[in-house]
């Protein structure tokens, strides 16, 4: 009786060395140079990323950032030649072509100033009466203040690197820069006194989701939009995902 024991357990063992390794399918996704939030060059490639990678594995996958150019890559998902692709705003047009999934993040339009400034903006309205800003070339304003800058009520000065805002706001060469938290923050560490000759107004001007986006003319995009969507809502209600944007996302250093 000893010996058959022993002769299954064995058998067990050969069975269970045997059972294949199970390797997450890559999806390939598309993007951009956007940093800090997500560069071939940042560490681990960016806060997006790193929050990416945690959603696919928890959607049972891996993800594989492809970086083009802007149009290059939404060309790419619109055609279907990528599993998906990000960060695209969601507009009716855009839609019409592609699944939006849940926002996997809120990104967050601020108002920097400089330290020694006493204005407190309360709302975005109050933007359009204080003299010139800075924000970068290709932004797009928030949805809220879109109007006024169209109609030049809303005066911007616009530069190719937020650094160039920050050293205008030192000079005095415009009021205010009006950009993205984690990038004006990223920013303002860059700068030699470690961003403490501004400061950010505790107005949010905009919040706005980042969405992965999936295209339409694939069959296998509704099954990955929902595999990602129920990785969000079980990320974010375990409080998991705000965790991780705590401990990735630039912060202004202590005084």
């Amino acid at each position: 009786m000893r010996g058959w024991v022993g002769v299954l357990a064995g058998l067990a063992l050969v069975k269970a060395q045997a059972q294949p390794v199970v390797t997450p399918p890559a999806w390939r996704l598309a993007t951009v140079e956007l940093p800090p939030s997500i560069s071939q060059h940042a560490p681990d490639q960016g806060p997006y990323a790193v929050i990416l990678r945690r959603l696919l594995q928890e959607a049972g996958a891996v993800p594989v950032f492809e970086f083009l150019p802007p149009n290059r890559a939404y060309e790419k998902v619109v055609a279907g030649d990528v599993d998906g692709a990000f960060p695209y705003k969601k507009t009716p047009e855009r839609e019409q072509q592609l699944w939006f999934s849940e926002p996997f993040y809120w990104a967050r339009w601020r108002v920097f100033l400089g330290a020694q400034d006493p204005w407190i903006p309360e709302r975005p309205e109050a933007l359009r009466d204080q003299g010139l800003g800075c924000t970068m070339q290709g932004a797009p304003v928030p949805d809220v203040l879109r109007e006024a800058a169209a109609s030049g009520a809303l005066r911007l000065q616009r530069v190719t690197l937020i650094d160039t805002c920050f050293r205008m706001l030192q000079l005095g060469r415009v009021r205010y820069v009006l950009t993205g938290e984690n990038t004006g923050w990223a920013a303002a560490q860059a700068m030699p006194d470690g961003g403490r000759s501004l400061r950010m107004a505790p107005m949010v001007v905009a919040q706005e989701g980042v969405y992965l986006t999936f295209p339409r003319k694939r069959a296998d995009s509704a099954a990955r939009l929902q595999a990602f969507n129920d990785a969000v809502r079980k990320l974010r209600k375990s409080g998991e995902l705000q965790r991780l944007e705590q401990a990735l996302l630039p912060r202004p250093l202590s005084p």
